[in-house]
């Protein structure tokens, strides 16, 4: 008798963990109408496993239990909760799966103890902390997942939908699992394992993808801002050019002027002024590829206010010999991880070496600059414990793998040293 009791509660129990978990998974909204809602279901279908049990026995309502309880949750979600039905079929075999921790406690109860009523009483309450814990600490990360892309969902998904369909297919609808075949037993690892590394590429491809749509849109921020500087450079270029040509004729008369009076310095200096002010209108230009140049030339800015001096020596050519996407990515984390090395250094110590060049069709990048503090090392990697710093470094070498080169960093004698091969 009391081992029915403790199955019909612990049934009971798991329905309403499975329903709230699920819910909770998806954000729904905890309105009372909403709660009063999910509890009215939780009876009904409560109502509906019982009058399967006695009708069709417990063997066969197990293999009716999707139909009567998974499915309608899952209509409950997207019919009257307007949830995404990949994000709801997600969030309900994500709930199956957390069945499992509780039901492992049971098993372990009922091994050591041989008493069914005990495994139920020990899966009744370790439902209860391990619902709490999922509610208040795992389902906003769960729920985050759920509202990223279809693919991102399908990633994350992977595991849960293997699970559901292994423990169905080996403990309800067969015994396989329980067979002691050495096929079967092996048979989820083997599944979980291809569903890892199905995983792994999917999410990999992924990241690709973020990081390279985050560098394009990095990418189109400088392009923006570095064009607006260009129209600014170019509108002040042709301003002082008018003012030059305007006055032109009086700095070549005053010129001629001092030359007939024989002042010959005095007219030297006056020529060298009028170079260092035309000089000024010329907009500086680092090298033939628009891209890099473009970098260049807004990192030079960002240099200049912060009255940091820039040495770059570029010679490469119009089209580069690997993606300008990724290698513009590895130059503008170089000099982003370098001017905030600097910035922090008295302005005459402030300088950034840079040299780009071509060599047997490679792509030659150095950046030294001095520093402040010596960074420690890792792996041959620069490592910091500043909350978001150290990603730069990360990405460099990420993408100079991606490019089938290779880089390396060095600190030695107050110089940090960034090389770049590609």
């Amino acid at each position: 008798m009391l081992q029915t009791i403790l199955g019909i509660v612990n049934f009971s129990v798991l329905l309403f963990f499975g329903t709230h978990v699920s819910a909770s998974f998806l954000e729904i909204e905890r309105t009372r109408k909403n709660v009063m809602i999910t509890l009215a279901f939780g009876v009904a279908v409560l109502g509906l496993q019982g009058i399967s049990y006695v009708f069709f026995g417990m063997e066969h309502a197990e293999m009716i239990y999707p139909l009567i309880t998974h499915l309608p949750l899952f209509l409950l979600f997207t019919l009257y909760f307007k949830e995404n039905a990949l994000s709801s079929l997600f969030a309900i075999l994500s709930a199956y799966l957390c069945c499992q921790i509780s039901k492992w406690f049971g098993v372990l109860a009922l091994s050591i103890s041989n008493e069914t009523w005990i495994m139920f009483a020990v899966r009744i309450t370790a439902t209860i902390p391990i619902w709490y814990t999922i509610v208040h600490y795992a389902a906003k990360s769960v729920h985050i997942i759920l509202s990223k892309s279809r693919k991102t969902i399908l990633i994350f998904g992977i595991l849960p939908a293997t699970y559901y369909l292994f423990d169905y297919i080996a403990t309800v609808y067969t015994n396989l699992l329980y067979s002691g075949s050495q096929e079967v037993l092996e048979f989820l690892p083997f599944l979980l394992c291809v569903a890892y590394l199905f995983f792994s590429v999917i999410y990999i491809k992924e990241y690709e993808e973020k990081c390279k749509a985050e560098q394009q849109k990095k990418l189109v921020e400088i392009q923006t801002a570095q064009s607006l500087k260009e129209i600014s450079e170019i509108r002040r270029s042709q301003h002082e050019i008018s003012l030059i040509r305007h006055d032109m004729r009086h700095f070549l008369n005053n010129i001629s002027a001092l030359i007939e009076n024989k002042d010959y310095a005095r007219a030297q200096d006056y020529i060298q002024k009028v170079i260092e002010v035309t000089d000024k209108t010329a907009v500086h230009k680092f090298c033939a590829n628009k891209m890099i140049n473009m970098i260049l030339s807004s990192y030079k800015s960002r240099m200049t206010d912060r009255n940091i001096r820039f040495d770059a020596s570029v010679i490469i050519p119009a089209a580069l010999p690997c993606s300008e996407l990724e290698f513009t990515s590895i130059l503008s984390n170089g000099l982003e991880n370098a001017i905030n090395a600097v910035s922090v250094l008295e302005e005459d110590k402030r300088t950034i070496r840079l040299k780009l060049c071509m060599k047997n069709n490679k792509l030659l990048l150095s950046i030294d600059n001095p520093y402040a503090y010596a960074p420690e090392f890792k792996d041959g990697l620069p490592v910091t414990a500043a909350k978001g710093h150290g990603l730069g470094t990360q990405s460099i070498q990420y993408m100079t793998a991606k490019l089938n080169g290779n880089c390396q960093f060095a600190a030695e004698d107050g110089i940090f040293t960034l090389r770049v091969v590609c």
